[in-house]
């Protein structure tokens, strides 16, 4: 078969995978999708006229991939890669016969070694990483991830590599799962930490499958990988609304060309050198500047428009649906605790940071608050808590930290114990 005719048959293809993508995913069509279909379909008409010069096809494929993942968030949206691939090779096969441009055989030879070179390179670095898992050769998120066996916040690691009692010991009480990011394992000592003060007041076991950076893309597999295994008779989920939402979306927490292991060599020298220096102290402190502190809340304010971010919301409901799918299928009673950002609590901070945006403060837990509502999933908001200790001259956070303190661990403490506790355990934990 010659290769002209199996690139019309990837067309193909794919224009039916994007019309059951659109049908089956997004339960009809927007103007979003309207818009892709017209230009795919624009595309096939304009390529299947073409002559296509098929040694353009092989040479310029692997650099169209590098572009497209580049400039399109394909780990988004799968459909934008098969567009922009086409829109890619409408116009190259367009633009070089119409000038008359011809590639010089020496150039496609050394293209070609560049080609064999990252991938044998990419090869090897796979076969070294199972090996020897390198921190360089990580993806960004798992740079994070607690190391079996050390100090972290005075206290051991278990041997799983998270903090608190060990997934596989033996199940003797009633036990609860909790699954977060870096609010699960706490910047204050671990004993101090909500959830270990959970395990030491009540007769419940805690199993806590929290790691630093994580987002819930990350909860969600965890939870499809460790929920059995758990024996869970209940689970929270801590969602945190400063990042929550914008981290689900990054490419290092889903199929991206930025998790090659390439990719990661060159990008991550630097973050494994500094993640390491906070490592050897055992402790997650970020110690930033006021600069740096304010920098990053400028940056997480964009959760607070309503306008924008349509798809990172629609990638963080899509994650909250499945996990409470897995709960649903096996069983297990299910409870999201909202944590809200330094902003929506803290006064002071909201006048250094309204130059950059007149919005509700509340808006990012306001919209979780209904998503959840929506999708019939029980929560608790710990906003009013944090605020009220805010306001009563507390602050429930750690200066120019984003995470919260003693204080700010011990109210959310109290709110789940009175929720699991007091509320449920007649009912869901008997």
């Amino acid at each position: 078969m010659k290769l002209k005719l199996i690139y019309k048959i990837f067309i193909a293809v794919t224009a039916v995978f994007l019309v059951f993508y659109v049908l089956l995913n997004k339960g009809g069509f927007s103007g979003y999708e309207l818009t892709l279909v017209f230009f795919f379909l624009a595309s096939i008409a304009a390529i299947l006229k073409k002559d296509i010069d098929l040694h353009l096809l092989w040479l310029t494929l692997p650099f169209s991939i590098l572009i497209v993942s580049l400039f399109f968030r394909t780990h988004l949206y799968p459909e934008i890669m098969i567009l922009a691939m086409n829109r890619f090779y409408l116009i190259v096969f367009s633009f070089l016969p119409l000038k008359k441009i011809k590639i010089h055989p020496i150039v496609s030879i050394v293209y070609f070694n560049i080609i064999l070179f990252f991938l044998f390179l990419e090869i090897i670095l796979n076969i070294i990483y199972v090996i020897h898992p390198f921190e360089i050769l990580k993806r960004k998120t798992d740079i994070f991830r607690l190391t079996p066996l050390s100090r972290f916040n005075n206290s051991e690691v278990n041997k799983e590599g998270y903090m608190g009692r060990s997934i596989k010991e033996e199940k003797l009480e009633k036990r609860i799962l909790f699954i977060g990011d870096s609010f699960g394992v706490g910047v204050v000592d671990y004993k101090q930490n909500f959830i270990q003060m959970i395990e030491d007041s009540t007769d419940f076991e805690c199993i806590n499958l929290s790691q630093p950076g994580y987002s819930p893309v990350d909860y969600l597999r965890e939870i499809k990988t460790n929920l059995k295994r758990a024996m869970a008779d209940y689970a929270v989920v801590i969602i945190f609304a400063g990042n929550d939402v914008l981290n689900a979306v990054m490419p290092e927490n889903n199929w991206s060309l930025e998790n090659f292991k390439t990719f990661n060599l060159l990008r991550n020298s630097e973050a494994v050198l500094k993640t390491r220096g906070r490592t050897e102290k055992g402790r997650a402190d970020l110690n930033m500047k006021k600069n740096e502190f304010l920098q990053i809340e400028k940056e997480r304010i964009a959760v607070l428009d309503s306008i924008a971010l349509n798809s990172e919301w629609r990638l963080f409901e899509d994650c909250i649906k499945e996990m409470k799918k897995a709960f649903d299928e096996e069983g297990v009673k299910s409870l999201f605790l909202i944590i809200p950002d330094e902003y929506s609590v803290n006064t002071v901070l909201q006048k250094e940071l309204q130059e950059s945006v007149g919005a509700d403060w509340n808006y990012s837990i306001k919209r979780i608050e209904n998503i959840l509502s929506e999708n019939e999933v029980e929560f608790i908001n710990t906003t009013e808590s944090l605020a009220n200790s805010y306001a009563e001259g507390m602050n429930p956070y750690k200066e120019n930290d984003t995470h919260i303190n003693d204080a700010g661990n011990y109210l959310i403490y109290n709110e789940l114990k009175k929720k699991i506790v007091l509320t449920l355990s007649k009912d869901v934990l008997k």
